[in-house]
């Protein structure tokens, strides 16, 4: 797999810093870690809200399978099947509790859906890459409790019946873009429940043309959540493109890099890469813009003033900018290159809000060091 960072460092460079990158996330002498061992368990927490959250545990899941370090893998693992499994029972049976406190407590009863999804993909490719069938049999326990709750007992699934689409919370009829995971439905079809293989073929396909939908068509720029038709969803201010939308365009470079089904989706990697451009060379903050480029103002925030006028998580949006690059590689070099230069000097957030920023970080590092994978030799 093409490691595109050779075209701004030396190869010893670059395993120099997912070595730093590692230890200083996970490793338990490092004061910036976020990853946190207890016994035979381990847990990651969201420092800006001092948490554990599906999503940073997936996240962690998916950082250790990529880097061959099972031992994590289980160890978070455990974490999750102990404290964030829902009781049976629950209309939730089947799912995992959102957030929880580090002591294991319990904040909410209810999944989010991007969480369920990268564990699904976890566990399907630690069964492959480590030979241990436990793991695919979770996956596709989960899967089809994705699929089929609601169906012959209470509760809702995951992945809206009519359309594929994967929706924000389960039991309402809306979306993000950010959620649309096309290459990770691919694994679904091949290596989870065979009666569903055909779904999720039809969900990969359909997730790549909402992306089409849901970005502006000069800017680029997703929403955090939408309507079925793409169309920015207002629940709570999250109808512009802030923290959980930067990953949209992550995505569309991570699917790229693994599928290479063009539909179109190249150009919106190439417009948002060309949006932020002018951002490249000023250090000022830069504002939170609604998806058509213009920066939201003040009077259209909430009451509780969300979300806010300046970028909450820049490293985290930078790090996703130059993950596009695995597409815009492609179609503009000169642009591509511009942004590897830029990821390759920025720095690892620090602090307390640094949990977000250094796990989208580690992500594009990985991808463009090609060592974000499906398949091992």
């Amino acid at each position: 797999m093409e490691n595109l960072l050779l075209k701004v460092a030396l190869k010893e460079e670059i395993d120099k810093k997912l070595e730093h990158v590692f230890e200083t996330l996970f490793g338990q002498e490092s004061p910036e870690r976020i990853y946190f061992e207890e016994d035979d368990m381990a847990y990651i927490v969201d420092t800006g809200n001092d948490d554990v959250r599906t999503e940073g545990m997936s996240y962690g899941m998916m950082i250790a399978l990529q880097l061959d370090k099972p031992k994590i893998f289980s160890q978070l693992w455990k974490w999750v099947k102990t404290y964030m499994t829902v009781p049976k029972g629950h209309e939730n049976e089947g799912y995992f509790i959102w957030s929880c406190s580090p002591n294991g407590q319990a904040n909410s009863d209810g999944p989010a859906p991007d969480g369920e999804e990268y564990f699904a993909a976890a566990l399907l490719l630690a069964e492959k890459r480590w030979k241990i069938k436990e793991y695919g049999d979770e996956a596709r326990a989960l899967l089809h409790a994705m699929v089929h709750k609601g169906e012959n007992q209470d509760g809702y699934p995951m992945f809206e019946p009519e359309n594929t689409y994967i929706k924000f919370v389960a039991h309402l009829h809306m979306t993000g873009p950010s959620y649309h995971l096309p290459h990770f439905y691919q694994l679904y079809a091949k290596y989870g429940n065979p009666e569903d293989s055909d779904f999720f073929l039809k969900a990969e396909e359909e997730a790549r043309k909402f992306w089409l939908k849901s970005a502006n068509a000069k800017t680029g720029l997703t929403p955090e959540y939408a309507d079925y038709e793409g169309q920015p969803y207002d629940i709570d201010g999250h109808w512009t493109f802030f923290s959980d939308a930067y990953r949209t365009v992550a995505n569309i470079g991570l699917d790229w890099l693994w599928e290479h089904q063009e539909i179109g989706q190249g150009q919106i990697a190439v417009n948002i890469q060309k949006f932020f451009e002018p951002y490249l060379e000023n250090d000022e903050e830069i504002p939170v813009f609604k998806i058509d480029g213009q920066p939201l103002r003040k009077e259209e925030q909430t009451a509780e003033g969300f979300p806010p006028l300046k970028v909450h998580h820049p490293i985290g949006l930078w790090s996703t900018l130059a993950q596009a690059s695995l597409v815009t590689n492609e179609f503009d070099s000169t642009l591509a290159l511009k942004y590897l230069k830029y990821f390759w000097n920025l720095k690892l957030r620090r602090g307390k809000y640094r949990y977000y920023d250094n796990l989208l970080y580690f992500f594009a590092l990985l991808a463009l060091s090609g060592n974000y994978q499906k398949e091992w030799s």
